[in-house]
């Protein structure tokens, strides 16, 4: 069965939601809200109606690869193609298992990708291209949609999910896994790298500028833990890169305002990425280097010099000399404190911001659903907090905001988590995967950006008067004489600013200075206890 990439139509939109009628057929929910029959009985047949039903979805950026179809599976749809009921066991999910559905695949000249069968499933010819011939799947039997992280509820019928998806597409791209790995392949879909096809070689797309073609290990610095190269580390040599978690008591001045706030910063690592610079060769090391601000990388510096008010976090996850990234240090330099560092991990060369295009993606993604929920900018500030705090609008846009926060707060661990590899050992090292965007260097500088911009704004604020009680994350309370968050927001010269954007503020609480205390009594940071799962 032939599936080649060029020429492929898209008419139909870039996916279908699938379910079983009570005549016993398969009926296409499609993202335009029509509806196709789809004749097959089994595997083989869903394929062959995919492969010709004009499913698929362009280039999310002029250079890259269409995306192929998804093919969302309800639970009626699975049973009707006689797919097992429930994700096969670990042994069988193997693309090399004997297993039932990969003997069904073989049989018809298909397989899966290297991860093999999962509740997302990636299904391409034998001999063409994993990536791009592919058809993904997403069976809700086995866990996609409900059970994962994009958490939606069982209760959503066929059309509304095809609504739900769909808009997503127009908006970030094609779902092909959970929120955080499409925001990860996002990162890719925005600089395309030029792709030849793995059997033919032809050139299926030239890429665009700036692109990560080549996997790159990270510094052993850098690893994470579990990677080869973190094997016999010391924890001297293992960068340590956290978002703030911190807290303390209440001044007496505090503990006698009535209120604690809780602000939270939106997408606060989207917001870090920005103007992010990457390199794309692996690093060298460098001993006793001069501090360059504009070069990607690993320091080995004493940032114990730097000033610490005695009321805030540092922005430091540790001073003593220890590996930290060029924007921690970049930080210090701004604040005066003298930077020698004794050794380097450096990535020289071309540099430049490669996450921008993900970053404004994401952006406007967020703003857009915010305006279909009736929330722009344009709101007075006392407005935009009421509607902030109780958002109205329609169920499926509500679905559809979660979904992108989501894709924007896991898709930045994504950079640096443990390869799903099949063949991989559990407990066992593993290798650098061979995938351009697995970057740990690339997830520190961004924690890191996002830790010491957060400071940055809690400096700015202390200057109106106002000191932070309690940070995690991206979540910050402050005492308060007022319910509101405008009483930190509005005076001139605070560092957060109430809004929609990235890096912006909004309201995520408020509480008594009596539960505040309590919570500090039984020694538990009362921020954390303000954030959501998804968050």
């Amino acid at each position: 069965m032939d599936y080649p990439a060029r020429g492929r139509s898209t008419a139909a939109g870039p996916l279908a939601v699938l379910a079983a009628t009570a005549s016993g057929a398969l009926t296409a929910h499609l993202a335009d809200g029509s509806t196709l029959t789809c004749p097959a009985a089994d595997i083989a047949g869903l394929l062959a109606w995919a492969t010709t039903a004009g499913l698929g979805a362009p280039a999310v950026k002029a250079g890259g690869l269409n995306t192929g179809p998804l093919l969302v599976l309800t639970d009626t749809a699975t049973t009707l193609l006689t797919l097992p009921p429930a994700l096969p066991s670990p042994a069988h999910r193997h693309p090399r298992s004997d297993h039932p559905v990969h003997a069904q695949l073989r049989a018809i000249g298909w397989q899966t990708n290297v991860q093999g069968l999962a509740p997302w499933t990636t299904l391409h010819p034998v001999h063409g291209d994993p990536t791009a011939d592919a058809i993904h799947l997403a069976i809700t039997a086995w866990g996609a949609l409900h059970d994962d992280t994009w958490q939606l509820p069982t209760h959503l019928s066929p059309p509304q999910i095809a609504q739900l998806l769909s808009a997503y597409t127009r908006l970030l791209r094609t779902p092909t896994g959970p929120p955080g790995e499409c925001g990860h392949r996002l990162m890719s879909d925005l600089r395309p790298p030029a792709h030849r096809h793995a059997h033919t070689n032809a050139l299926l797309c030239h890429g665009a500028p700036g692109a990560l073609a080549q996997s790159v290990n990270p510094a052993p610095c850098e690893a994470p833990d579990g990677h080869r190269l973190a094997l016999g580390r010391t924890a001297e040599d293992r960068m340590t890169v956290e978002d703030i978690d911190w807290w303390r008591p209440p001044t007496d001045a505090e503990a006698t305002a009535p209120y604690v706030v809780c602000l939270a910063v939106n997408l606060s690592h989207v917001a870090g990425s920005n103007n992010i610079r990457v390199a794309a060769g692996p690093a060298r090391t460098v001993q006793h280097p001069d501090f360059d601000r504009r070069t990607p990388g690993s320091w080995f510096v004493d940032l114990s010099g730097t000033p610490q008010h005695p009321h805030l976090p540092t922005p430091y996850v540790t001073a003593r000399p220890a590996w930290h990234t060029t924007e921690a240090v970049a930080y210090a330099q701004q604040r005066g404190t003298p930077i020698r560092p004794t050794r380097a991990h450096l990535r020289t060369g071309t540099a430049g911001p490669y996450l921008n295009p993900w970053y404004q993606r994401i952006r406007d993604a967020r703003l857009a659903v915010l305006a279909r929920l009736g929330i722009t900018p344009a709101m007075e500030p006392e407005v935009l907090c009421q509607e902030l705090e109780s958002p109205g609008g329609d169920p499926i846009s509500r679905l559809l905001l979660a979904a992108v926060d989501a894709t924007a707060a896991h898709s930045i661990h994504v950079l640096a988590q443990q390869p799903t590899d099949p063949d991989h050992t559990p407990g066992h090292p593993f290798g650098t995967p061979p995938l351009p965007t697995w970057r740990p260097d690339l997830r520190a500088s961004l924690i890191a950006n996002s830790r010491t911009e957060l400071h940055r704004k809690l400096c700015m604020t202390a200057r109106t008067g106002y000191l932070p009680l309690a940070v995690h994350q991206d979540h910050i309370l402050f005492a308060t004489h007022t319910p509101s968050i405008l009483e930190i927001t509005s005076p001139s010269g605070s560092g957060f600013r109430l809004g929609l954007s990235p890096g912006h503020v909004s309201p995520a609480g408020t509480h008594t200075m009596a539960w505040y205390r309590h919570h500090c009594a039984q020694h538990v940071n009362p921020a954390q206890l303000l954030r959501t799962p998804t968050q």
